[in-house]
């Protein structure tokens, strides 16, 4: 046992003196992850990080990085900017150097170029989480989530349980709603760091999405007993208590934390979702000062412009409700720096990838429950159809899970081995999240709208399970989208009219492709049919899922089951006609980009 822990010891020491730095590291993490208590391991890696930090190159002069500091402090970035890159030009290798130009072109707002020299930081020096989390938060702001995922994975591979990292984590998975991902990394936060704020009222938030809103009214009382003050926390705290079903407390503390600081935003939101707009209500005046706060931005201001239009739009003012909606959309757009080439390159992956139906995987032993898939665009009638459905006595909702989002995330399309490889872990995990929501019911709903994407995938895993594409006229569809304030940015291409034509056409395509592979498997219901005639189209829609006729299907509004989406207030209605109709009010507006969709053929 000596000798063997004597050579990976050796074999460290050696790799480091050559320069090989990440290979010494992870001999070192080899060692202590059979020996956690050696020392000379321990030694080792200490050594080994000092080593790396020495080792890049020559460092400017102390008089040198103060000026480059008084700089900061006055606020004067650009000047800073200009200093240092000069400054590089001396001093090539200096890690001081070249932080702070990475941070100088962070504050710029120079998101590309602050990645690039974080990223060359961590190159450079391998083994400081701070240059990772940096990197991180630029490649957040960029949109690029799974890079950012890579960076904040790596500082847990160096410190494991880093709050900061697993919080940021948590962010990463919210972001691609991945929820139940989110809570756990938001759960791992708070115990390694009870009193990190941040991370408490993420998982307050998150709490609040799955319906939990005891558990997510204590996070926020433990988060008030660190800060009594934290509007955030308080403004929460009005939620919970909305939730809980006490509105008017709920108006009481919105009015208290509104009272300390009158444009603060998530209140601000809270009142107006809450509030019957007039015409002529002086609550506009309110919200418009607000808007002229430029202390307020982002995701707040985004959410005051998406309040605002829909405000407007009730009162029947659709110029103005359309510019509040245009507004907040430019904003959020601009947060996740999406573009549509990023989904045609996903798309033309995933169809060359099943270019034929691949085969199915071996028979489960023991399978059960079985998923039924309600798939198509969002808010198409997903949500609808999930009510009718779950009506009846031997189907559970799901809701939207994520699973294979999560799991098909990096998955390489071009492998013509790769399902075989992945698929039975996949189509595991998948059974338990239904056995986890299926009580005594054989089968569960899934209805993620965007599993459209991977029906390939479905009838791989699951060759006999039941799909329902949803149909929608595509104007109904893309307003209701574009003018929607989505909770996360799993909808990155929502927020522009031309992203939303783009992706409905690829929405088209790849349900043409999956119907042309697997012809007579997929169950194409038409939303404006089920409005018109919900009796003959429900009765046929149940026999395409085997089940025995049940009287509550024609009644989804006495469906008690909770909607936990965007259109849970509409499915406590009865089937109604006429929802399709919401955009025309915008034709204005929107008609120079739908002209491009081919509504005779998609409606």
């Amino acid at each position: 046992m000596a000798g063997s822990v004597d050579k990976l010891l050796r074999t460290a020491q050696t790799q480091a003196k050559s320069g090989a730095f990440r290979e010494a590291e992870a001999t070192y993490r080899e060692l202590l992850a059979r020996f956690p208590a050696n020392k000379r391991a321990q030694a080792g890696l200490a050594e080994l990080a000092a080593t790396v930090a020495n080792a890049v190159g020559r460092e400017p002069p102390r008089q040198l990085i103060g000026q480059l500091f008084a700089l900061k402090r006055a606020g004067r970035d650009r000047d800073m900017v200009a200093l240092v890159r000069k400054a590089r030009m001396q001093f090539p290798r200096s890690l001081a150097l070249l932080e702070i130009h990475a941070n100088g072109l962070s504050a710029l707002n120079d998101r590309e170029g602050a990645a690039a020299l974080y990223r060359e930081l961590t190159k450079l020096n391998p083994l400081n989480p701070d240059y990772f989390g940096n990197l991180g938060n630029e490649l957040m702001l960029l949109g690029k989530y799974d890079e950012a995922e890579d960076a904040y994975e790596r500082i847990l591979e160096l410190q494991p349980t880093n709050p900061v990292a697993l919080n940021n984590l948590g962010n990463v998975k919210n972001r691609l709603e991945f929820n139940k991902e989110a809570l756990d990394h938001y759960e791992a936060a708070v115990k390694a760091a009870p009193n990190y704020v941040e991370a408490r009222l993420n998982l307050a938030e998150t709490l609040l999405s799955y319906g939990d809103v005891a558990k997510a009214g204590q996070q926020v009382e433990e988060v008030l007993k660190i800060d009594p003050g934290n509007l955030y926390a308080r403004t929460k705290g009005a939620i919970v208590t909305a939730r809980m079903g006490d509105k008017e407390a709920s108006r009481e503390q919105i009015e208290a934390v509104l009272a300390i600081e009158p444009h603060f935003g998530p209140a601000l939101k809270v009142k107006a979702g809450n509030h019957t707009f007039v015409k002529d209500d002086p609550f506009f005046g309110v919200m418009d000062v607000a808007l002229q706060d430029p202390t307020i931005v982002g995701k707040d201001r985004a959410n005051l412009e998406f309040t605002l239009g829909r405000a407007r739009n009730d009162l029947d003012e659709p110029e103005a409700a359309f510019a509040h909606f245009a507004r907040g959309n430019a904003i959020r757009k601009e947060l996740v720096g999406y573009h549509i080439s990023k989904d045609e390159k996903l798309f033309a992956e995933i169809k060359a990838g099943f270019a034929e139906p691949r085969p199915a995987l071996p028979a489960e032993t023991g399978q059960g429950p079985d998923p039924i898939f309600i798939l198509g665009m969002p808010r198409s009638g997903t949500t609808l159809v999930e009510q009718i459905v779950t009506a009846h006595p031997m189907v559970a909702p799901g809701g939207e899970l994520t699973d294979l989002g999560t799991g098909l995330r990096r998955f390489d399309w071009a492998d013509p081995n790769g399902l075989q490889e992945i698929g039975p872990e996949l189509r595991a995990s998948y059974r338990e999240t239904l056995k986890s929501l299926a009580g005594d019911k054989p089968y569960v709903t899934d209805k993620m709208p965007l599993n459209f994407r991977f029906i390939g995938v479905i009838k791989v895993l699951f060759p006999d399970a039941k799909i329902i594409n949803l149909h929608r006229d595509p104007r109904a569809v893309l307003w209701s989208i574009y003018h929607h304030n989505f909770a996360s940015d799993g909808n990155a291409y929502a927020h522009d009219l031309d992203d939303l034509v783009d992706y409905w056409h690829l929405y088209k395509d790849m349900m043409a492709h999956w119907n042309a592979l697997y012809p007579g498997q997929i169950f194409d219901l038409k939303y404006e049919a089920l409005t018109e005639d919900p009796d003959t189209v429900i009765r046929s829609l149940i026999d395409y899922l085997g089940l025995p006729w049940d009287e509550a299907c024609l009644r989804p509004q006495d469906n008690k089951r909770v909607a936990k989406t965007a259109s849970r207030e509409q499915v406590k209605k009865p089937i109604y006609k006429g929802s399709s109709n919401a955009w025309q009010k915008y034709r204005p507006f929107v008609e120079k980009a739908f002209s491009r969709l081919d509504v005779w053929t998609d409606a």
